[in-house]
């Protein structure tokens, strides 16, 4: 297994991946505040757009501004990353390359559990660092009106959700056995849990629901969290589960095209 890590690492590193996802994250972050502040408001007053119709613009606070961040984050994170990270496992079935470590003794588990834990730790860290830059960004521009452990639980939850979309890649991964299939598989899981969610008003049983929970700075309910925060886990664990069966009834002997 510490083989296993060590090779996640690398790969994440030298592929990019970890510094792609950083950077989109980051870039996202820092250009909410600064549309919102300077850009946005120049581009409307050119247009001729009075200052009354500005003046929601005007009065926007630094909880606002986050909270447009992180509904960037459901939208544009999720196509980030369902598309950086849709050939985690599927381009090696593709490619076959895992029989090598088949060969030498290595088990699915180890192998799986591996890339969930350096690439779902990776992402619980991108989302807590980009909500940190967007925070003092925003805080900076406007004013600071929330307190810093509601950023810190916010980023936890989203970096969650995250794993979530992790383990979809995963098992769509072992699924479809390629990467862009796995990526629109993954976009469809995720934005169809969310219109069923809202449609419904069931977020509360859904993944959905813990970027529902990070968007309350302010209030939340922790019985919410909680309910929300085990049935994703559940759902991570089946999937997780499900994918390694798959795995196991692939031929590899045979090189998958």
């Amino acid at each position: 297994m510490i083989q296993n890590i060590g090779i996640e690492i690398k790969y994440g590193l030298r592929s990019g991946k970890l510094l792609v996802l950083l950077a989109c994250f980051l870039f996202f972050a820092l250009l909410t505040p600064l549309m919102l502040k300077f850009i946005l408001p120049g581009i409307l007053k050119s247009q001729g757009v009075s200052s009354q119709d500005l003046s929601g613009l005007m009065n926007m606070t630094q909880i606002g501004c986050i909270q447009i961040y992180m509904n960037d984050v459901f939208e544009m994170g999720t196509i980030i990353v369902a598309f950086t990270l849709c050939g985690l496992l599927a381009q090696e079935i593709r490619d076959n390359t895992l029989v090598l470590p088949l060969c030498s003794g290595k088990h699915f588990s180890n192998i799986v559990g591996a890339k969930l834990l350096i690439f779902g730790f990776a992402l619980i860290l991108i989302s807590l660092t980009a909500l940190m830059a967007n925070y003092l960004y925003a805080g900076f521009l406007f004013s600071f009106d929330v307190g810093l452990f509601s950023i810190i639980r916010a980023g936890i939850l989203q970096g969650i959700y995250m794993n979530f979309l992790l383990a979809c890649i995963i098992f769509w991964g072992a699924v479809a056995k390629k990467p862009i299939p796995t990526g629109f598989l993954t976009l469809a899981t995720a934005f169809g849990l969310h219109f069923v969610g809202s449609l419904l008003d069931i977020h509360v049983w859904l993944p959905s629901g813990l970027l529902e929970q990070a968007l309350h700075l302010i209030e939340s309910s922790e019985s919410s969290m909680i309910l929300t925060l085990t049935i994703t886990i559940l759902l991570i664990v089946v999937m997780i589960v499900l994918a390694l069966v798959r795995l196991k009834s692939i031929e590899w002997n045979e090189r998958q095209t």
